[in-house]
């Protein structure tokens, strides 16, 4: 088992988003990226990555969290175990496609990534943990193996956005 951090917080920004499309609506609220922000994450994540702190990395954009963990999980079928905290409704949390990051971390490597986190004074929260089970487990809400999820990926989802 390894950790997975979140780098950057889940905002209400959910219009526009892939979210909103299957469901034909439009939303308010765009991402309105802090520039100061997402330049110390991405020289954050660059310097994590220069040191091999990493095993994985995504970036958070369409489709929010959500499909940003579950495309990490694909390539090797590594399941996961998060949940997400915030003051916003779940599917906002899940969905929104604020910036941000998604990383997978050794626990030899934890204490080194949060203090270049901490350097560049960026949010960031310990969500989970990858597990040995092929599932995918996000807030207790969603739960799928991820032979499913790969399907409904690479299939279903894909040309339903079409």
């Amino acid at each position: 088992e390894s950790n997975i951090l979140m780098i950057g917080d889940r905002k209400n920004e959910l219009g526009g988003s892939l979210f909103y499309d299957i469901h034909n609506e439009l939303g308010a609220n765009v991402p309105t990226p802090d520039l100061d922000e997402a330049k110390n994450q991405i020289y954050a994540v660059t310097d994590c990555i220069d040191q091999n702190l990493f095993y994985a990395c995504h970036d958070i954009s369409d489709g929010g969290i959500a499909i940003a963990l579950s495309e990490m999980t694909f390539e090797n079928n590594i399941g996961l175990d998060v949940h997400i905290d915030g003051s916003i409704s779940l599917e906002k949390i899940l969905f929104s496609e604020t910036g941000g990051f998604v990383v997978e971390v050794d626990n030899k490597n934890i204490q080194k990534v949060e203090n270049i986190l901490t350097d560049y004074k960026l949010n960031y929260n310990n969500i989970g943990k990858t597990k040995s089970a092929p599932e995918i487990k996000m807030n207790g809400v969603i739960d799928i193996s991820l032979d499913d999820a790969k399907k409904l990926w690479s299939n279903g989802l894909r040309n339903k956005l079409k």
